[in-house]
């Protein structure tokens, strides 16, 4: 209640949320009913559809197997044999055995064929399944002397040993004399049937029934028992056509039986199929899910948009604050990603251009700390007289040319040259050539203190060579290898210089020392991150030295890495830019 007194939002949001949750259970009460009606006349609709494809291949293949017997004119032998009145020798029985087993070789769904002969009574048992042997009753004057129905129909369903099977019989009549010679009895399997009917039972939910003749007699099955038989007298009452086709449902408490009549090919056959009440609510439920989720999405999206507003506008504020927040830590690297054209948008966008000005008030006031020290510097080498320094070097150079000490001469010259390149406060920028020769000056002077234990390879672009870039920059780089790494190791090592120019001027310093470990990387990082010069003794003031001047010079031009595998490879890459942050060429 607190929130709901001081907050709009909330009184918003309540609001809208019962304008249409109250139409939404109504509607979706409706709804229910509607869709649970439509989903089971879909059902049925396409399960008849089904049905009527499935009732066609049953008959088919039924007829087909029954047409076989009317191939034996064919074969003038075999009638030859089966109308003599004597019977059979065992000779003339097996040929008639053979000849009637090549006729229904072919199709494997058959349990058993018995022919029995109307002259003699003669049985020929061509094919049969142990325990599933039928006998035929005898003929007299040609005709069957019983009164089993399963016999005197042309197609009748028998259960043989607790299995059902679709009984054909089919008389053999005498062309001539239309009398009767013999009877065929043929048995289909029940998974003959089955695998026709599969078709309409793609999941274990449903069953299918095929039913023959108008008394519905039960010819196959999907399940193995058949417990309710209610819904077969019910579908009794429903059948009133004798003749063409019926299509209907019966509806029981257990769930749908959708049924489909056929009389063709003189074959009465009903296909009845069993569909549960809880897949009926499961597809109807499927179907009010997916509304109800179309439902839901909407009452969300109302909800949503009626505190959008006031969120966009608290969500503007907080991104402002978050930006006051961490100018006042000192970052000043504050981007605005998202740029609009209200007022917020006009708000920021001042906003990002005042922290634009105040990053470089700051800046230049580094700078200016920067140029300080460096003053301080050239003041305290401005009290060492140069000249006095030169002719004292060379005073020392002349000495050890006359004692004939050539190595110390040119040492001192080397000396010389570095001093000179040092003290030349005139000149802030320098070629990379010049920058080249002034390393080779020290490494030289280091090659003469280490021996053969420190080795030095360099290689460079040739158009590189007239890039210019701040003064003291690659000799205070190897000077920390050697002092950090060579020395601090095992006091001796490899140190590389390679200088390629691609789109951008790119530095490496390699070496083979104790490297840095992942604390120093951060160590560094966090270093040349911060807004105010540091030192870090351990580490010396010439590496970083070297990044904070060129990130001074370059701005966010330029990028360097640090890759260290101590005692192996470590790599320090510098990437500066052509052109200056002012616009300038380098060259």
């Amino acid at each position: 209640m607190f929130l709901l007194k001081r907050s709009l939002f909330m009184k918003i949001l309540i609001s809208m949320l019962a304008a249409t949750t109250i139409p939404f259970i109504i509607s979706n009460y409706l709804s229910s009913k509607i869709i649970e009606n439509a989903v089971q006349e879909q059902l049925v609709e396409l399960n008849q559809q089904s049905m009527t494809i499935t009732m066609s291949s049953v008959h088919k293949y039924i007829h087909d197997v029954s047409m076989l017997a009317h191939s034996y004119y064919g074969d003038a032998d075999l009638i030859r044999l089966l109308s003599k009145e004597e019977a059979q020798t065992p000779a003339e029985s097996v040929y008639i055995n053979q000849k009637l087993e090549r006729i229904y070789v072919s199709y494997n769904g058959i349990g058993s064929i018995t022919y029995k002969s109307a002259l003699t009574n003669k049985q020929f048992n061509v094919k049969s399944e142990l325990n599933k042997r039928i006998t035929i009753p005898d003929f007299r004057n040609r005709t069957l002397d019983t009164d089993r129905t399963e016999f005197l129909q042309e197609y009748a369903a028998v259960i043989l040993n607790g299995e059902r099977r679709l009984q054909i019989n089919k008389y053999l009549i005498d062309i001539a004399t239309q009398d009767v010679i013999g009877m065929t009895t043929i048995t289909l399997k029940d998974s003959a049937l089955s695998e026709i009917s599969a078709t309409l039972t793609p999941t274990n939910d449903s069953n299918v029934y095929i039913l023959l003749n108008d008394n519905l007699q039960l010819l196959s099955s999907t399940t193995m028992e058949v417990n309710n038989t209610d819904w077969i007298s019910a579908l009794a009452q429903e059948i009133q056509k004798p003749d063409g086709a019926g299509k209907g449902i019966i509806t029981d408490s257990e769930g749908l039986y959708i049924y489909y009549k056929s009389t063709a090919h003189k074959l009465p056959i009903t296909l009845v199929k069993f569909i549960p009440q809880h897949v009926i609510d499961l597809a109807g439920k499927k179907a009010l899910n997916q509304s109800l989720t179309i439902q839901i999405i909407m009452l969300i999206f109302v909800s949503v948009m009626a505190g959008v507003i006031s969120f966009y506008i608290l969500t503007r504020v907080q991104r402002i604050l978050r930006q006051i927040k961490r100018i006042k830590m000192g970052d000043f690297n504050v981007n605005n990603s998202l740029k609009s054209m209200d007022e917020f948008g006009i708000l920021e966008d001042r906003f990002q251009g005042m922290i634009s000005e105040l990053d470089e008030l700051w800046n230049q006031q580094y700078r200016y700390q920067l140029e300080v020290s460096n003053s301080k510097l050239k003041v305290l080498q401005a009290q060492i007289n140069p000249h006095f320094l030169y002719n004292t070097l060379q005073s020392i150079s002349t000495l050890a040319i006359k004692k004939d000490v050539h190595e110390v001469s040119d040492r001192l010259a080397e000396l010389g040259a570095m001093f000179r390149y040092s003290m030349n406060i005139e000149e802030e920028k320098v070629n990379i050539q010049r920058e080249l020769e002034h390393l080779n000056h020290y490494i030289s002077l280091q090659q003469g203190r280490f021996k053969n234990k420190l080795q030095y390879f360099q290689s460079y672009d040739e158009d590189a060579l007239s890039i210019m870039l701040p003064k003291m920059v690659l000799q205070p780089l190897v000077e920390n290898s050697i002092v950090h790494g060579i020395e601090k190791g095992v006091g001796a090592g490899i140190v590389k210089v390679e200088i390629e120019l691609n789109d951008v001027l790119i530095i490496r310093l390699i070496d083979d020392g104790c490297g840095f470990n992942e604390e120093k990387i951060r160590d560094i990082r966090h270093q040349y991150a911060a807004t105010s010069p540091t030192s870090n003794s351990q580490l010396g003031i010439g590496l970083i030295n070297v990044l904070k001047r060129l990130q001074l010079y370059y701005g966010e031009g330029f990028e360097w890495t640090i890759t260290s595998e101590p005692f192996v490879r470590t790599e320090i890459t510098l990437m500066i830019p052509i052109s200056t942050r002012k616009g300038e060429t380098i060259h």
